[in-house]
């Protein structure tokens, strides 16, 4: 039985990474997602163990998630949609977190083939860009376009229908092939031998910085925490290099979030610190809401109505318009003033179900990463590092390869752990 599973377990994450629509945001993908409940069901005494083990933020998450829909549908204004995703992405991690993917080998074979699906497709866009269906594997940002020439108009997608959505997903494969590469880098000997495999990284990781996404942080925290493992160096050194490197990416990203920067200004230094970025009008409108509505929206959050009821209310049109028109977003002003999604996972999450909600969530993200500094797994760190950030510019949490990677890299953490 487990072997059934952890090739259907296989087959979900090669269905995420080449997304086939349904109907609405559902993926043929979602068609496991009663064969993933069976499955808990099957394993629930494991489960049981693993969540009051290393869970138990999650579920105090969740048992306020619970309080917040129960207050917000007494009020008369419920919703159970949000609810019911973010327990879908509960479901996801919590089957990854007891399912055991197959061999190894089989593993790096898939991340393999799909790494290289997606490096066609690249080489694909490059050879032969004005070609139909090639063509839809490249998403054109029709307001950079109104600006000077600029390298963010063009970039690409794969499959997906954005490229902020491969940038995130790409964090799949490259998990496949995590074992593969600590197995390497342990073997290095020689320096011209770790050049040569961190040349092949990079030639793997073309396509996702073609993407241009703010989200190829995590990615990037999964390879530089598992390059701490090179023994050509010492490990303290290491690790605090991949450190430094990843928060100064993030620290870069933060900055194009927060502050006008390039394609608004395409002159050095490529930032103006006096002026906003185009992200920060919907979340500053959330912070509003979130601080400015009382203590009960604080504490519990809103419905998806009230938000929309809200939102235009803290919105100042002269503004958002000032912001929005050096990036081409001008057109736009009405649309960024009545309803926009904040972009950024810790608005969105507190919006919905409240700060205690949020703080719960975090902390079981910082959990993971604390048992991964106690046990050595730099990868892991890094990577909690890099979805925190993340975090920063995007909804993030409602994304299935996301759980799907922490359940994985937990499970895989508690085994190695186990082992040793």
């Amino acid at each position: 039985m487990d072997s059934l599973t952890g090739w259907l377990a296989l087959v979900y994450i090669v269905a995420l990474f080449l997304p086939i629509p349904l109907r609405g945001q559902l993926l043929v993908a979602d068609l496991v997602a009663p064969l993933m409940i069976w499955q808990l069901w099957c394993k629930r005494e494991e489960l049981l163990e693993v969540l009051l083990a290393e869970g138990k933020w999650l579920m105090l998450a969740f048992a306020w998630m619970c309080l917040a829909v129960a207050t917000q549908f007494v009020r008369g204004t419920g919703s159970l949609y949000d609810f019911a995703v973010f327990g879908y992405m509960a479901v996801i991690y919590c089957f990854y977190r007891v399912t055991p993917l197959p061999s190894r080998k089989t593993c790096a074979v898939t991340g393999a083939t799909l790494l290289g699906l997606c490096f066609l497709g690249w080489l694909a866009v490059k050879l032969a860009p004005d070609a139909p269906f090639i063509s839809r594997m490249l998403y054109t940002d029709v307001h950079f376009a109104q600006l000077n020439e600029n390298k963010l108009v063009i970039r690409y997608q794969f499959l997906f229908g954005n490229p902020n959505l491969l940038g995130s997903a790409y964090i799949l494969p490259v998990i496949l092939l995590l074992p593969i590469l600590e197995e390497r880098l342990n073997k290095l000997t020689r320096w011209w031998q770790a050049v040569v495999t961190a040349l092949i990284c990079l030639i793997a990781c073309l396509p996702l910085f073609a993407t241009a996404s703010k989200h190829l942080v995590m990615t990037f925290g999964l390879l530089a925490g598992t390059w701490t493992l090179l023994p050509l160096a010492p490990r303290r050194v290491l690790r605090t290099l991949a450190t430094a490197a990843v928060a100064l990416f993030g620290l870069l990203c933060l900055i194009t979030v927060q502050f006008q920067t390039y394609p608004a200004l395409q002159d050095a230094p490529w930032v103006d610190f006096a002026k906003r970025g185009n992200y920060s009008v919907h979340q500053e409108i959330y912070a509003k809401i979130l601080f400015r509505e009382g203590v009960g929206g604080l504490l519990l959050g809103h419905t998806p109505a009230e938000l929309q009821s809200l939102y235009p209310k803290y919105a100042d049109r002269e503004k958002i318009h000032t912001i929005l028109e050096p990036y081409g977003f001008a057109g736009e002003t009405e649309q960024f003033a009545t309803f926009m999604d904040p972009h950024q996972e810790y608005l969105n999450f507190a919006s919905f179900f409240g700060v205690p909600a949020l703080m719960a969530l975090l902390s079981f993200l910082l959990a993971i990463a604390c048992k991964g500094i106690r046990t050595q797994h730099w990868n892991i760190v890094l990577f909690v590092f890099g979805v925190l950030l993340s975090f920063c510019w995007d909804d993030l949490g409602s994304k299935r390869w996301l759980w799907a990677a922490i359940g994985i890299l937990s499970a895989n953490q508690n085994h190695r752990d186990t082992s040793q």
